[in-house]
């Protein structure tokens, strides 16, 4: 009897794995082709729309920055992007003091970002490139840096998702 109710239990357990798997691999390809289109989806209030990046845009910039270690040593970087607040106006969505914002990366590693942060002037950005480059593939098409964050730790990279409760 326990044999037959452990062997159940394994079945489902397997099913349940390979259900999660499936679905995973479709919420990847999803962001896969939006990606590629340079798109970005924002979720507002459990409202979908998505968001076209465009480093053509006359919010594009192009900035300097430091990353710290704790040991101290620091190293100079150069992004390109647009800020993060700005990208929120273009959507017409109001950054009070009681919004929320997550960053959601396609590991599933999330960030919360205050409406303070948001709307400091050249803290947050949505950038697509590095010294010129593109971002490469484990940092990219759009990584999240926190520019006034001082040991870094608070990036996102591979954002895949923006969620909004307004």
């Amino acid at each position: 009897m326990r044999k037959t109710i452990s062997i159940i239990v394994c079945a489902v357990i397997a099913l349940v794995a390979g259900g999660l798997i499936i679905v995973n691999r479709r919420n990847a390809a999803a962001n896969d082709a939006l990606a590629a289109a340079r798109q970005l989806e924002f979720t507002v209030n459990d409202q979908q729309m998505i968001y076209a990046y465009d480093e053509n845009s006359e919010h594009y910039v192009t900035f300097d920055t430091q990353m710290k270690r704790k040991n101290g040593d620091v190293f100079d970087r150069n992004y390109s992007g647009i800020e993060f607040a700005d990208i929120l106006r273009d959507l017409e969505i109001e950054i009070t003091d009681s919004t929320t914002v997550k960053a959601v990366c396609g590991d599933q590693y999330e960030i919360e970002l205050t409406a303070k942060e948001i709307l400091n002037p050249g803290n947050i950005y949505l950038v697509t490139r590095e010294n010129g480059e593109e971002l490469d593939e484990e940092s990219g098409p759009f990584m999240l840096v926190v520019n006034y964050d001082e040991f870094s730790t608070r990036w996102a990279k591979n954002v895949v998702k923006i969620t909004v409760n307004e």
